[in-house]
This record gives C-alpha cells, structure tokens and sequence, in this order.
C-alpha cells in the first residue's frame, strides 16, 4: 500500500533525531527521490529533510546504474542535508550512510548484513542496500541530497539482477513492516551523522570496519581504465581509504572505485 498520512505520523512520533526527518514528505511514485530532492534545494529551512516514495519509475544506483524501485515493497528515500562540508568531503557522508544502514537492517534481519566499500549492503553475498550521495548547488544554495534504497519484501527481481541482487524478505522467510525499519534508519543516520560532524570520520570508520566482512578477501578494484587485484585489508581512519595489498605487495588506499569480491 502508498504511504499514508497516518504513515508520515507514524514515522515522526518514533523519531529520536535532532535533525533528520523533522520534514517527511511522502508520494505514491516518482522518478527519483534523489531528483526530487534537486528540485527542492534552497526550498525549505529545515536541515534533514526527508523525501519518501513508495516507488521509483527511474531510480537511480551508482555510476550511472538505475535502481530497481518496484511499489509497495522497498525503501525508496533521500535526505537533503545543508552541510558545510566541502565537495570533495561529500564521498564520507556515504561512509556514515552504510553504517546507519547496516545497523538499521541488522535490527530486523536474521541473517547479518555486512557492509561491502564503499557504499553497498549485502545480505548472504547478495545486494540488500544501496546508497547514492550528490552534492547539488542552486544559485547561493548547496546541499547534499543522500539517496537510500532498500531491497525489504522484493520476491523476484530482473533476470539481469538475480545473481547480484536480493531482499530481506528473500533471505529471512518473512514479511517486513517497511514503517519500523525506516523509523530506525532515520534515528541510527541522525546519530551518527551528528557523531561525524562533531567528532570527525575515525568513530565512522571504526564502526564501519566492524560491519564489513570483505577484509582479508581477495578482490579486483576497478577505477578509471585501472584494475587492480589484491586483499582488502582496512578502511584508513583519516580518509575512509580502502587500504588494498595489491597481488605485487604494493600497499595502496583508493578514495573510489568498483570492487568485486573474488571469493
């Protein structure tokens, strides 16, 4: 079923945050709830805004990749944050992203969801969760818009999508009520986005090392016309870096790229 009024209530009446989801809108369908939010830029004064769809027509993934947005069973939102953060700080809002979101799954799902670098869930070696981050300046106005979407009680996928992608409902058996996991989304996110702000990255990158298992495998890293093989070894305190020994023992710490886990 759309999300309802009563819905948006539910929502508020749960949160705990100080910023995050002091505005909730809600729709049936759009586009993209990360395109909704450009449009919305410099609209409103209210940091955290949050935009929730109950379906995408053209959801949006990374790298120019579109997100599966079917009506009545996923998470589908973004949140328009005014940070002060400079551009090329944007990327670690991702990092804040993926650990409120694992933590957020990890309170419903038997199974443990383990973060994969830099910004994707997986839930038994398959996709549950993504996350897309974009920095938009309109005139004087610039916010970060962070797009969240949720594989919850998806029972099929595209046959291009099966092999990589999956659901809670998929690998726990059971139905999920989408209204408590967005809930604690947004309260897990708040906190640790206010943790981010106030402390800096390193309580980021320790709590996302905690929920990764991809260190210590063996995997390809693409980035740019470059790919490199290698172990993942850590995420650097500083600068959320994938620190990789590469197959010739070189050591080396990537800010982007594409991983795939050989094993």
């Amino acid at each position: 079923m759309p999300y309802s009024q009563e819905d948006q209530q539910w929502i508020k009446s749960q949160l705990q945050a100080e910023h995050i989801g002091q505005e909730i809108l809600i729709y049936d369908a759009v586009e993209s709830t990360n395109d909704t939010a450009k449009r919305m830029v410099g609209e409103s004064d209210n940091e955290g805004t949050v935009i929730l769809a109950n379906s995408q027509t053209q959801g949006k993934g990374r790298l120019g990749r579109s997100w599966h947005s079917e009506g009545n069973v996923g998470v589908y939102l973004s949140i328009l944050l005014k940070t002060s953060l400079p551009p090329e700080q944007i990327s670690k809002i991702a990092l804040v992203a993926g650990v409120a979101l694992v933590q957020a799954i990890n309170e419903f799902s038997q199974p443990r969801a383990y973060l994969k670098w830099p910004n994707d869930v997986l839930l038994n070696g398959k996709k549950v969760a993504g996350i897309l981050t974009e920095y938009c300046k309109k005139k004087e106005h610039s916010e970060v818009i962070l797009g969240i979407g949720i594989n919850v009680n998806h029972a099929h996928f595209p046959i291009s999508l099966q092999h990589i992608a999956t659901s809670m409902a998929m690998e726990n058996g059971e139905i999920f009520e989408r209204l408590p996991l967005i809930s604690s989304l947004l309260n897990h996110l708040d906190r640790e986005y206010q943790s981010f702000l106030n402390e800096g990255l390193s309580p980021t990158v320790d709590q996302w090392n905690l929920n990764s298992d991809m260190f210590g495998k063996h995997i390809s890293l693409t980035k740019g016309t470059q790919t490199f093989f290698g172990t993942a070894m850590k995420l650097d305190a500083e600068e959320g870096n994938l620190v990789v020994l590469t197959d010739n023992g070189e050591e080396l710490a990537f800010d982007s790229g594409e991983v795939t886990l050989m094993e």
